[in-house]
C-alpha cells in the first residue's frame, strides 16, 4: 500500500511539470495528450467529472472534435494555456473530491489527497484567464451550458450536450464500459480523442455485442464513475476522519486553492 501511495504521489508531482511529464504521457496515453491537431482540452483533478465531460462532449459532436483529455495533470493544462488552446477545466469542491479519491484509491491518505489537490489547483491558478471552468454539479446536471461558455469564450462552435435522461444514461454506460476495459477499448479511446465519432463508436460496440464478445471485468463499486449508494455510505464513514483537527491546515490550503480558481467561474 505504501509503495502504491508513493507512486501515486510521485506521478502527481511529476504531472505538474509540462516538460518532464508530457513526453512520458505521450508514450503511455498517445492521442489523449495535446498535440498539433488538438482543438480542445478537457482536464481537471481526479474525481471532478472529467470523464463525464469528455464522454458527453464527444457524444454531441458531429463531426468529432480532436480532444486532449483526462490526464489529471496540471502540467497538461499549463502547456495548453501556453499554446492558447481552448480549455475546459473541471473543478469540484475539495472535501467531496478528496473523499471520492480516497475511496477509489484506498492506499492514499486524506492528507496526501488534500496536498495533491492543493498543489494541482495552485499550479494552474496563474493561468485562470486562459480557460473556462465547469463545476462538478454543472457538468453532471447541465453540461450544455458549460459547452456554451466554452464557445463564447473561445469563439468555437462546438455542439452543446442535450442533458436528457437518455443521453445521460448512455454517457454513464460508456463510462462504465471504459472502466471494464472492454474488447472495443481501442475504439473507445479513439472516440474519446475524436478520431472517430459517436455513430462509428456505436456501430463498433454493436458488432462486438452481436458476436457475444463482452467485457468480463466487474468494476468494484469503489471505482465506478457514476453515482453509487455504496460510495455514498463509504464517504459518510470517512467524513469524521476528514474533520479531524490535524487536517485543518491541509483542508484550509485545499479550500483556498479551490476558491482562487472558482472565483472567476
Amino acid at each position: 500500500m505504501k509503495i502504491r501511495a508513493a507512486r501515486w504521489m510521485f506521478r502527481s508531482r511529476l504531472a505538474e511539470h509540462p516538460n518532464l511529464y508530457l513526453p512520458f504521457a505521450r508514450l503511455k496515453y498517445r492521442d489523449s495528450v495535446l498535440n498539433d491537431s488538438t482543438e480542445l482540452v478537457i482536464d481537471g483533478f481526479t474525481r471532478s467529472a472529467v470523464t463525464f465531460a469528455t464522454t458527453a462532449f464527444q457524444m454531441s459532436q458531429h463531426p468529432p472534435v480532436r480532444l486532449a483529455h483526462t490526464l489529471h495533470s496540471a502540467g497538461h493544462l499549463v502547456a495548453a494555456a501556453r499554446r492558447r488552446l481552448p480549455i475546459l477545466v473541471t473543478i469540484r469542491e475539495p472535501d467531496e473530491t478528496v473523499l471520492s479519491a480516497v475511496i477509489r484509491e484506498p492506499y492514499l491518505s486524506l492528507h496526501q489527497a488534500l496536498a495533491a489537490y492543493a498543489r494541482f489547483h495552485t499550479k494552474i491558478e496563474p493561468y485562470r484567464s486562459s480557460f473556462v471552468i465547469g463545476t462538478f454539479d454543472e457538468i453532471t446536471h447541465d453540461f450544455g451550458r458549460v459547452i456554451g461558455r466554452v464557445n463564447e469564450r473561445f469563439g468555437t462552435r462546438f455542439r452543446e450536450f442535450e442533458h436528457t435522461e437518455d443521453n445521460v444514461t448512455e454517457c454513464y454506460a460508456i463510462i462504465e464500459d471504459r472502466a471494464r476495459r472492454p474488447p472495443w477499448s481501442k475504439a473507445l479511446g479513439e472516440f474519446e480523442c475524436g478520431i472517430i465519432g459517436i455513430d462509428e463508436y456505436r456501430r463498433t460496440v454493436a458488432g462486438y455485442r452481436e458476436r457475444g464478445d463482452l467485457p468480463s471485468l466487474v468494476v468494484p463499486e469503489r471505482r465506478v464513475q457514476r453515482p453509487s449508494q455504496e460510495r455514498a455510505i463509504l464517504k459518510g464513514s470517512l467524513r469524521a476522519a476528514l474533520e479531524n483537527p490535524r487536517l485543518d491546515g491541509p483542508r484550509s490550503r485545499a479550500r483556498r486553492a479551490f476558491e482562487a480558481i472558482a472565483s472567476g467561474s
